[in-house]
């Protein structure tokens, strides 16, 4: 993922395709060619003009043709106010898009949030960082949550990013291996969660890493992380109370003995 994909070149003119073949250049090439009200009323015309005498088309095939026309019409009217209300209900979140090169026919995936929404041919266009995109494109509607926990394995790839071979391992790199780790101990458990499932070859190096620095000698104590204070049990609890209430009545002897005394 990463970073926005620019998908609109200088000349304005889109250079990406979804992988259905669905993209905004493709949409507005295919919208002259489509078949409107108009258009099937002319051909049925035609139709009804050319049959053939002998075996003529009756009323009732004609009035189903067109049903059948109107309600498809309807049907694709009805996709298209349900996709504009779903693109305006995108604004202000964060998405990801699925963009295939025309070209290479590569997928790549970018990351934003969703600026505002235009309508072109009746169909919405998705604005993000001043780039358009086509809703046939929206792959991922991303929770705060998981945006925060991408950004840090995006983070966490970058620092291990650049470390070579493990058999070149000396202690040199025993800063960037703690950083690693120490950034790793941030993260709170869905983050962690997240890492163990989209980043465990992360992980892996990490701790392969750690056992040869180990190995070297490098001590990691300092970056461990500090183990949770354990709840006092039960018995716990008993014990400090029957402590404190024997002082209570140590206290209380001790009083009572003195006013004996006098």
């Amino acid at each position: 993922m990463g970073s926005l994909v620019a998908p609109v070149g200088e000349d304005g003119k889109l250079q990406t395709h979804t992988a259905s073949g669905d993209s905004l250049s493709s949409k507005s090439k295919k919208s002259n060619s489509t078949v409107d009200s108009d258009m099937f009323l002319s051909l049925l015309v035609a139709e009804m003009q050319n049959q053939d005498p002998l075996e003529p088309t009756t009323n009732t095939e004609w009035v189903s043709q067109y049903a059948t026309f109107t309600q498809v019409e309807k049907m694709g009217e009805m996709a298209e106010s349900v996709d504009l209300l779903r693109a305006n209900d995108l604004v202000g979140k964060e998405v990801i898009m699925k963009v295939t090169s025309e070209s290479t026919g590569d997928v790549s995936y970018a990351r934003g949030t969703v600026d505002f929404i235009t309508v072109e041919n009746g169909k919405p266009i998705i604005w993000i960082d001043d780039k358009q995109y086509s809703m046939a494109d929206l792959d991922t509607v991303v929770s705060g949550e998981y945006s925060s926990a991408y950004d840090k394995y995006d983070t966490l790839s970058a620092m291990l990013k650049g470390l070579p071979n493990i058999k070149y391992a000396d202690d040199s790199y025993e800063n960037v291996i703690k950083g690693a780790y120490k950034y790793y101990n941030t993260m709170n458990e869905y983050e962690k969660n997240f890492m163990n499932t989209y980043g465990a070859d992360l992980l892996k190096v990490l701790a392969e890493w750690k056992e040869k620095l180990t190995k070297l000698g490098v001590d990691f104590s300092d970056v461990e992380p500090e183990e949770e204070e354990k709840a006092a049990t039960l018995d716990d609890i008993m014990k400090s109370f029957n402590t404190k209430m024997d002082a209570i009545i140590d206290k209380l002897n001790l009083l009572t003995k003195q006013e004996d005394e006098e």
